[in-house]
This record gives structure tokens, sequence and C-alpha cells, in this order.
């Protein structure tokens, strides 16, 4: 059985819903950092200190969404088989990529007070969540020649697993994982800058 399939960003969706999520979590950061500069946090190090332990109830930083559209197609001619079977879905899946603040912690923020710069280091992106709903896969396409049985609803079932599969197979090829590190350095960027440090460098610790 020959198995192939397709898959294709929708950029326009996840473009939108990503810059607002990003905004909204920025907003709500830049408050705090305005908040404890005008209470408690009488210093640098105490604002980036306090800003760094309120990420503690954060299990997972979400810098991206993808909206995939994937094409199953599936030709069953086997040339010991008398007839073919064709069959083709169109699918929607979801991912969402980001950091696992899990695996952040203070240490991984270091500040030169006389600079006033900060290096942070941070997780590699990784795919956070991904749902490809069954509900949602539409046939677009059937056919089977009259010697041959029809597919079966298990058939179908195994295709669709298998295309979820190759979409997180080919995960590198995606281009998520480079827009969820691209969006995690504009928020740390941003968020450091707001509580007065003048430089930010980011890097990303090295895959175990």
């Amino acid at each position: 059985m020959g198995f192939r399939w397709l898959a294709m960003k929708d950029f326009i969706k996840q473009t939108n819903s990503n810059q607002n999520k990003m905004k909204k979590s920025l907003f709500l950061f830049f408050i705090f950092g305005a908040l404890c500069s005008i209470t408690s946090c009488s210093n640098l190090q105490d604002r980036i200190d306090k800003q760094v332990k309120s990420m503690d109830g954060m299990a997972q930083l979400g810098t991206v969404e993808y909206t995939i559209t994937k094409i199953v197609k599936v030709d069953d001619n086997a040339f010991y088989k008398i007839g073919d079977r064709k069959i083709l879905f169109s699918c929607r899946a979801y991912m969402k990529a980001g950091i696992d603040l899990a695996d952040f912690t203070a240490e991984d923020v270091k500040l030169d007070k006389k600079s006033n710069s900060i290096h942070v280091l941070l997780p590699q992106p990784k795919v956070l969540s991904f749902n490809m709903p069954l509900d949602e896969a539409k046939l677009e396409y059937e056919s089977v020649s009259t010697l041959r049985s029809d597919f079966t609803t298990e058939d179908r079932m195994n295709f669709l697993k298998q295309g979820e599969e190759n979409i997180l197979a080919d995960v590198e090829n995606l281009g998520i994982l480079q827009d969820a590190e691209k969006n995690a350095t504009l928020f740390f960027e941003s968020l450091f800058a707001s509580l007065g440090v003048e430089e930010v460098k980011i890097t990303f610790k090295e895959e175990k």
C-alpha cells in the first residue's frame, strides 16, 4: 500500500492569534514591572529576582501556534491485487510551541551591574501541544474497484494516525520551532527592558 501526505502551514491564522497572545502576556508582565519599580523593588536585581519568581506558577510559555492543513492520500494498488483503492482526506492540525518554564530558574539569569546588561539562558523551544481532531477530517475522494473491498473504519483511522505521526516527525522542517525561538527572544528582551535593563542577551541551552 502506498501512503503519501502533504502538510501546509496556515500563516495568516497563526500570526494574528500569536501576536494577540504575546501582547496580552507582555502587558501583564509590564504591569508587574511597573508596580515592582514603585513599591518594594528598590534596585534592579530585586526587580529581576521578583520577576523570575513570578514565573514559578507558569508551567509553559506558548509563543507560537500553527494551524496546519494536511492532505492524506492513500493509493492501494499493489501488483498482486486485482483492481485498486484510493482515498483522500483533508485535515486540520493545531500545534503550539514555546518554552517549558520548568527548566527555567533564577540561575539562568545573570545581571552585570556595571554595564546594566543581562544574559538570559532559555530552554530550547519545543512542541507544547498537538491536536488533529478526527471529527474535522473531511473525506474528499474515494474510489474502490469492483473486485476490492471497501475501506474499513479501522483503515481510515490508521491512515489519519499515520498522518499525525508524519507531521510530528517533520516538525523541524515546519518552521514552528524557529518561530517559537524568535518570539521567545522578543518576549524576554521586552520583559527585562521594561524593568530597566539596557542590554538583554538571549541564548538557548544546548540540547541534551
